[in-house]
This record gives structure tokens, sequence and C-alpha cells, in this order.
């Protein structure tokens, strides 16, 4: 993966290059010398400042939203709203800029056309950005950014164990030996206090609602008590690094910045 600084680098080099592939195809001939004059930097200025306006923005409105845990079905709709109205800020100020230098008339429709070619920028831009990010939730988390709230269960009267059905037999284990469940190449183990594996018959989304906020589910393969938990370490864009186990038996599992706010506030609820 590259450092975030030359990813950065990186868009920009491509929004200056369809930038000035779009100028090419509008003027129909290619003349290096054209895309120096002052219009030219301008356009291009005004591209890059569509894609990193955009960019600023709905990062802060999608981290928002994720520190409040409060993403909806709604939050594209948002998205594209903040996205739409950025770019018309910058559009605007850009095409009035150019008008004057130009010392050009304002003509309505050409206005228009433009400002529904740029918002419709807008709109690829939040499609880009949301598929990423659900395809990141997905790929960190086994499951995507707009999960379903989970039901509560009546906890009146919590198990204080687990009925696991494997070739031994059915066992009941007591969750307060159980240290997490993890997940190999699809089959879901539970390892005790003594570092002992038993097979079960339940997945790990099987388990997150038979246990009812007992475990959390760190990442697509893990689901720990909070007693197994020796460390935690914050890592750059909002993601957490979690010590599982003491001494010589730990390991270290990371949390994504989509299940962190989450995690902290289980982790504060079970102390």
């Amino acid at each position: 993966m590259l450092p975030k600084s030359s990813v950065i680098y990186l868009e920009a080099l491509v929004v200056i290059l369809l930038a000035s592939i779009i100028m090419v195809l509008q003027k129909g001939s290619f003349q290096p010398r054209e895309l120096l004059t002052y219009q030219s930097i301008l356009t291009i200025g005004g591209s890059l400042s569509v894609w990193f306006v955009n960019r600023f923005i709905l990062e802060k409105i999608l981290q928002s939203r994720i520190e409040s845990d409060r993403i909806t079905r709604f939050l594209p709709f948002e998205l594209l709203a903040a996205s739409i109205l950025a770019t018309s800020i910058v559009y605007v100020i850009y095409y009035f800029i150019i008008s004057y230098i130009n010392q050009s008339s304002f003509i309505l429709v050409n206005f228009l056309i433009g400002l529904s070619l740029t918002i419709g920028l807008s709109l690829l831009i939040v499609v880009l950005y949301l598929g990423n990010h659900i395809w990141k939730s997905w790929w960190s988390d086994g499951e995507f950014l707009f999960h379903k709230a989970v039901e509560t269960v009546d906890d009146s009267h919590p198990k204080d164990f687990i009925t696991i059905e494997n070739p031994k037999g059915t066992l009941n284990l007591d969750l307060n030996k159980v240290m997490y469940f993890t997940s190999e190449s699809k089959i879901v183990f539970l390892v005790d206090s003594s570092n002992k594996k038993w097979i079960t018959q339940y997945n790990l989304a099987e388990l997150e609602k038979i246990l009812d906020g007992r475990y959390f589910r760190l990442n697509r393969s893990i689901l720990v008590s909070r007693q197994v938990i020796s460390q935690i370490k914050k890592l750059p864009n909002h993601r957490l690094l979690v010590t599982i186990g003491h001494l010589n038996n730990n390991h270290f599992e990371t949390i994504s910045r989509y299940r962190s706010t989450r995690f902290k506030q289980w982790f504060h609820d079970t102390q």
C-alpha cells in the first residue's frame, strides 16, 4: 500500500491527466503549449479543487458518522448533497474567474451545461468514494459499512456456558474459561483458558447473537471477551491494535476504523 502522501500525489496526477484529455477532446487537436495557457491552468486547477474539496468534505462527514456510530442508509444521499454543494461552489468561482479573464459575457445556457456536467462529476466521485469504503469495510470486518442494528435479546437470565457439538459429542463449556472464538478456513474454533481448541458448529455471526455483547468481533476472524485483552494501541487512520492474551501466549489483532468506535464503547461498558 502506498503511503498516504503518495496516494495524494497519485490522485493529483490522475486528475491532471483526465482534465488534460478532456481539454484535448474538446478542441479536437493536441497542442502541448495550449496546456500551458492560463485558461488551461485554471481548468486543471478547478479540476484539482473539485476533487480534493470533495475528498476532504466526504472524509470529514464519514469519519464523524463513524465516530458517533450514526451510519444509516441515508448516508449516500447526505454525501451526494454535500458533494453537489461543494462542487457547485467551486465551479461558480472558477467560471466567473475565467469569464472575467476572457472578458466574456455571461451566457446562461453555457453556464448551466457546465454546471450539470460538473455535478455529474460529483455523482461519480461519491460512487467511487463509497465503493472504496464499502469494500474496505467488508474486507476488514466481514460486514458492510451500512450494517443493520443488532437486535438485543432478553438478558435477564444470561447463560454462563455455551453448548457446542463436535465429533466428541455435545459439550457445555463455561464461558468464564473461554478466551475467544476464531475462524480458520471457514471453521470456527473455541479457544479456552488453557489454549485448547474446540471445533464448534457455529459461525461468528451466529455467536455474536448468542453471546449478546459478552464478546466483541474485532474483525473477520476473531470474537473475543474483554478479559483476554491486555493492551490497546492506537494506529494511524483511527485504527486500533489489540493485544490478545498475556506474556508469551499473546498475539495481535487489528481493528479497522469502522469498528473502533463501537469497540471502545463496548470495552468501556463491559468494565
